[in-house]
């Protein structure tokens, strides 16, 4: 059985996602204790024990210490796989957060997958349900990743309600990947949402991220779109993204009680632009890492150190023979080939 430090690192959930993600591809038992040691409320919370649940009624796998607070899992993988399973997070727990660690191992079973998960699609400390879409699923996608996303309903802090369901296809290979520095091309495009609020919300949210990027003068072509839903959840915000020939970035910012739409659509615009400006989405990386760990061949990625980045690569190379190098801003490692997998 493989130990594994939760506090190691940024100590975040990140650990406990990937190390179990890993554990049902190599068939490696894991023991991680001291989870989320760094957090102010240390162990499991609701949404990583749904996660936890997920890929133990996804895989038929053993677990011992999945309950609220606790800091210590034991988790034994099984090939008892299913095509199909819903999971409620019951809270506003984020929906992409769950994804990150299932999304690691569906191209692996035999038969197509679906998921469907209830909770926040658009909530804070995790990517939006937009960055999947825009930014993470494009970059996957150049590997050889086959995934489909067949539903979305946005759901936000404190009530969630938002519903994501993918489909994600066996495959054989995985590409391997090279993520340039981000050239600035002509084109910023993204979306202004809202649910049940006022439709000028979405279009001030707008206006207000557009003068942000127009006085930097930094393209002629902004394309933003507009969103309005009048169901019963509560919430808004922004997203931006742009692509290069070998490389995307996104981001974004979200609404909250007492936030202007102004605040919220320049909080945006300037998010977005401090990566656009630097050339790379250092968020996109600790996503990207593993799947250039089961590549064939030499992948690489312009990008920066993070905690969260490291934290995830000495995850990988726990279970894999991978070794992650840097050279100057890009990060490069030479994957194992779907070969050495032992699923």
């Amino acid at each position: 059985m493989l130990e594994i430090d939760g506090s190691l690192g940024e100590g975040g959930g990140q650990i406990l996602r990937t190390s179990l993600a890993l554990s049902v591809l190599t068939k490696i038992p894991v023991n991680i204790y001291n989870i989320r040691k760094n957090r102010p409320r240390e162990g499991l919370a609701p949404q990583h024990m749904k996660t936890v649940s997920a890929i133990k009624e996804l895989t038929g796998s053993i677990v011992e210490g999945n309950s609220i607070s606790s800091t210590n899992i034991k988790f034994i993988p099984k090939t008892d796989y299913k095509r199909k399973i819903t999971v409620n997070i019951g809270t506003a727990g984020s929906i992409t957060l769950l994804l990150q660690s299932i999304m690691i191992f569906l191209p692996f079973l035999e038969n197509k997958t679906t998921v469907g998960v209830y909770g926040g699609t658009n909530v804070l400390w995790s990517p939006q349900i937009d960055y999947l879409t825009k930014v993470t699923i494009p970059t996957l996608e150049m590997t050889g990743y086959k995934i489909k996303i067949n539903k979305v309903i946005r759901g936000y802090y404190p009530e969630g309600g938002g519903y994501i369901e993918i489909e994600v296809t066996p495959v054989n290979r995985y590409k391997s990947l090279e993520l340039d520095k981000f050239e600035k091309p002509q084109k910023i495009e993204g979306i202004s949402y809202s649910t049940n609020l006022p439709e000028n919300v979405s279009e001030r949210q707008k206006k207000s991220a557009r003068g942000i990027i127009g006085r930097e003068g930094t393209t002629p072509n902004i394309k933003l779109d507009v969103e309005n839903d009048s169901s019963q959840r509560i919430g808004s915000g922004i997203f931006l993204f742009s692509k290069s020939k070998k490389s995307t970035i996104g981001d974004g910012a979200l609404g909250a009680k007492g936030k202007r739409a102004e605040e919220v659509g320049q909080e945006g615009a300037k998010n977005f632009l401090h990566k656009y400006h630097q050339g790379f989405d250092c968020h996109l990386s600790d996503q990207i890492v593993p799947y250039m760990a089961l590549a064939e061949g030499t992948s690489s990625i312009y990008t920066k150190n993070t905690s969260h980045l490291e934290t995830n690569i000495s995850i990988l190379e726990k279970f894999f023979n991978v070794k992650f190098l840097w050279e100057n801003n890009r990060l490069k490692t030479e994957g194992i080939g779907f070969e050495n997998i032992y699923i």
